[in-house]
């Protein structure tokens, strides 16, 4: 059993700042305490009750450490502003006598928000650069896995030094500054062994995470306090095991309390995740999370919208999951980051708010096969075929319907180079949607919000022409759990010879709620006071 279990509450919601890219970067020199503690203050207020904060570049770290590298030590000259900007704080720091990590702890301390540093586990940095730790600075190649094109420069876990280095961090992390818990992020360049060695080492690896566990173990009974451990690991099951890393067992053996599934696709989808990982949480009285990405392929929003958020978490909860781990939302906040922290951490509490559950299309370049192979987005449309979608909503529909709550869903279907004339029937769980109950809208120049790097590819268009078909359901038409849109093509025009898709569909839950009249120009009436 989790030693932390029935002891430590277990978190709704968790909130991770890298401290580089939403903070260190920030902070103009200058520091100041109140700029240093601001990773606490900017969720103080919302459903956020644990904060993980990044312990610098992976190898090389923004806090006063005394067995790693710090920013600064090494190099004189800064080639890169932004790096240049972190060096001046952790300088600045240091001459107020404190430091980032020692800063947040205190203020979350002091303002009851618990705080775990975030320990990236692997760095791929070449020796001598910017960024390289003091372990490969001096060991080089010894301690390093040396398979090029692979993870030449990521460090070997089955050579001791590594193992050691890694121990030695969170020692000064639990010890010195008596920090709340600890993250270990696994997702950071994730190699371990060698190729040939990851099955092999995989025992080794669990030693090491029982080790963590006892020396966190020994340093809580010394500070007279127990010390969670949290790993935030692949998603699914098989990329775990691939690198080597067997989640299960450190969860029932008990090296860990808490788990983060980390989701690595591009887009946020509301369907169920794999449930293997809060299964085997709950069995041993442990916790597991979902971290989602952080872009959704919309022609309204580029990033989720409150409403995506609210189905998301209310899929998570029936499904098993203890809550969302979120990062990365657009900073500094504004009232729609502060409207997600709020109430994604509740969703029992949203359980007749608003929502809208949505299908993403499949992720990978074009010409290559895709890399979301369950996704079932685009689907292009054959005369004489009949195409089969299945839309989960974990809403439960019934218990709104006998409180008479439940205003009649949408259900939104849309096409790509559509042709109105060819004739297509659409099917909600078995019952015919005709098209003069649609309200169809079309738009010839459409433009897709989401905002992709150059790396990230989906396999859906950014733009084109567009065809929305919009029903109003029927109460009896939508059901808890899963629902299946049919949509059979029966001819085609003959005079249009190009390609027909669908490569959005969405579902909006809506209930009587407490929602102000609207205005004509403005989204809501504002009260009278």
């Amino acid at each position: 059993m989790p030693a932390t279990e029935n002891l430590m509450k277990k978190p709704r919601l968790i909130y991770y700042n890298d401290a580089h890219h939403f903070h260190g970067k920030r902070i103009e020199p200058p520091a100041s305490i109140h700029m240093l503690q601001w990773p606490v203050d900017e969720v103080l207020g919302t459903g956020v009750d644990l904060l993980v904060l990044g312990l610098g570049y992976a190898d090389v770290y923004f806090h006063n450490s005394k067995v790693g590298r710090v920013v600064g030590q090494m190099k004189e000259v800064w080639e890169n502003y932004i790096d240049w900007r972190i060096m001046r704080m952790v300088a600045e720091a240091e001459k107020l006598g404190t430091d980032q990590v020692r800063e947040v702890i205190k203020r979350g301390t002091q303002m009851g928000l618990t705080v775990f540093p975030s320990l990236k586990l692997q760095a791929s940095n070449l020796p001598g650069s910017e960024r390289c730790g003091l372990l490969k600075w001096e060991h080089g190649a010894e301690v390093c896995i040396g398979e090029e094109g692979r993870a030449e420069w990521c460090y070997d876990f089955a050579h001791e030094l590594v193992r050691r280095d890694k121990l030695a961090v969170l020692r000064e992390m639990l010890e010195d500054y008596e920090a709340d818990g600890i993250e270990l992020d696994f997702m950071f360049d994730p190699f371990y062994f060698k190729q040939s060695e990851i099955e092999n080492n995989i025992p080794l690896m669990n030693s090491f995470m029982a080790e963590i566990r006892e020396m966190a173990s020994q340093i809580g009974n010394q500070q007279d306090r127990q010390i969670p451990i949290m790993a935030r690991v692949c998603l699914n099951r098989e990329d775990n095991l691939r690198i080597g890393l067997d989640v299960e067992t450190w969860i029932r053996e008990g090296s860990i309390d808490f788990v983060v599934g980390q989701d690595e696709v591009v887009l946020t989808e509301t369907q169920p995740k794999p449930r293997w990982l809060p299964d085997a949480a709950n069995a041993v009285g442990g916790a597991a999370y979902y971290r989602p990405p952080r872009r959704v392929y919309d022609e309204r929003v580029g990033m989720p919208s409150i409403e995506m958020y609210n189905a998301l978490a209310q899929t998570l909860h029936w499904d098993g999951w203890a809550g969302m781990y979120d990062g990365y939302l657009s900073w500094p906040f504004s009232e729609r980051e502060y409207q997600i922290l709020r109430e994604v951490a509740y969703p029992e509490v949203h359980a007749r708010s608003p929502k809208r559950y949505l299908l993403q299309p499949r992720e990978g370049e074009k010409s290559a096969p895709t890399t979301t192979p369950k996704r079932q987005l685009p689907v292009t449309l054959a005369e004489g075929k009949t195409e089969s979608l299945d839309i989960w909503v974990a809403d439960n529909i019934e218990s709104a319907k006998q409180d008479g709550e439940m205003r009649k869903p949408i259900l939104t279907v849309r096409f790509s180079f559509f042709c109105i004339e060819d004739e297509i029937e659409l099917r909600f769980n078995g019952r015919v949607l005709p098209w003069e109950d649609a309200e169809i809208t079309d738009e010839r120049t459409l433009t897709m919000q989401v905002n992709l790097p150059g790396y990230m590819h989906i396999q859906a268009p950014l733009g084109m022409s567009a065809h929305w078909f919009r029903y109003k359901l029927e109460l009896e038409d939508l059901k808890r759990g899963n629902n299946t849109l049919e949509i059979e093509t029966k001819k085609f025009d003959t005079t249009a010879g190009f390609k027909r898709s669908v490569n959005g569909v969405e579902i909006q839950t809506r209930y009587k709620d407490f929602v102000r009249p609207e205005g004509l120009e403005l989204e809501s009436i504002p009260p009278k006071v």
